[in-house]
């Protein structure tokens, strides 16, 4: 699922429910009757935020064939940044509540976007974000390690059979005819974007700060562009007009899905969104193959359905404890 590094995303939906998410109350009421109107709602909202991440993504990808990964994230923040600016200056009211869980979100978030930037650069997308999306399970490890939550047989299994459909992936892209192996620092670094994004998880889910969703997504922009902007400074290239319309894509795209998820992660039950949300890499397959013609091989598409599956199976394990 998407880790959208420094928000709330799906690996928060490792704990078994959402900070922020409406209490249930019986159907048949007129207040049930609304809550499950809005987990409806919700639930297609949650659908085409997948949708949105993997075009973000293909746009990213496009903007990345002339511009550094590095400086395709901080154009992206920039963006991003401009946009809630606007609405702020147009009336929207922000109310943070944490500066420090605000702080560490987007210093973590921002690396991992910056990673993730980085390897869909030199990676076939579908590949970085199925390699980012398996952040959930480092929730599991990182909350063992500094939360001191128990970590059972089953999740141990989970992260076991990830493991397994991520060298899959890697091993099945240098088997395709035409396919050149990927390289493992690219792999590294997609890998390393879903570390991230599982400690900015964890990080504020010790805290336990209650953040809007504007909030959230103006400071993750605003600290995003300091970390990228350090390594996209060094490799500066002036964008083309044909690039500058990637970039725009990418910050829209970017800002639509976030705030459909955060949103929608209020209403809809954890598991179901987070189940829902392992639309992203596939979409984001879909869309590489038909857009970018970055196709798998078999032996790429077996590793792809394991790794969701393992994805899937760490977050039922967690949330039925």
């Amino acid at each position: 699922m998407p880790t959208e590094w420094g928000y709330v995303t799906a690996a928060d939906l490792t704990e078994g429910k959402t900070e922020g998410q409406s209490a249930w109350k019986p159907a048949g009421t007129p207040a049930g009757n609304e809550d499950e109107r809005r987990r409806w709602l919700g639930t297609w909202f949650l659908i085409l935020s997948s949708l949105m991440f993997a075009l973000m993504a293909v746009s990213a990808k496009e903007a990345a064939a002339h511009l550094p990964g590095a400086e395709v994230a901080c154009l992206r923040f920039v963006i991003g940044a401009v946009l809630v600016l606007v609405l702020v200056a147009g009336g929207l009211k922000l109310r943070p509540q944490s500066l420090w869980a605000l702080l560490l979100r987007g210093l973590l978030g921002g690396g991992g976007v910056l990673l993730y930037f980085i390897a869909i650069s030199h990676l076939p997308v579908g590949i970085a974000t199925l390699l980012n999306n398996s952040s959930p399970l480092f929730v599991a490890m990182f909350s063992w390690l500094f939360l001191r939550e128990p970590l059972g047989g089953r999740t141990v299994l989970a992260l076991l059979v990830t493991s397994l459909g991520v060298g899959l992936v890697v091993l099945g892209n240098g088997s395709s005819s035409g396919a050149q192996p990927l390289e493992s620092r690219w792999v590294l670094a997609a890998l390393g974007s879903a570390v991230l994004a599982g400690g900015a998880v964890t990080t504020v889910r010790a805290m336990r700060k209650r953040e809007g969703s504007w909030e959230i997504f103006l400071a993750f922009c605003l600290i995003g562009s300091l970390v990228t902007g350090i390594p996209a400074a060094a490799v500066f290239v002036w964008p083309t007009p044909h690039d500058l319309l990637w970039v725009g894509l990418t910050g829209l795209f970017s800002l639509g899905y976030q705030v459909l998820m955060t949103y929608s992660l209020r209403d809809v039950p954890a598991v179901r969104a987070g189940l829902i949300l392992q639309l992203t890499p596939i979409s984001t397959f879909v869309l590489g193959a038909a857009w970018l013609g970055e196709f798998p091989s078999l032996l790429g598409w077996i590793g792809s359905v394991v790794t969701i599956s393992g994805v899937c199976w760490g977050m039922l394990t967690r949330a039925t404890k």
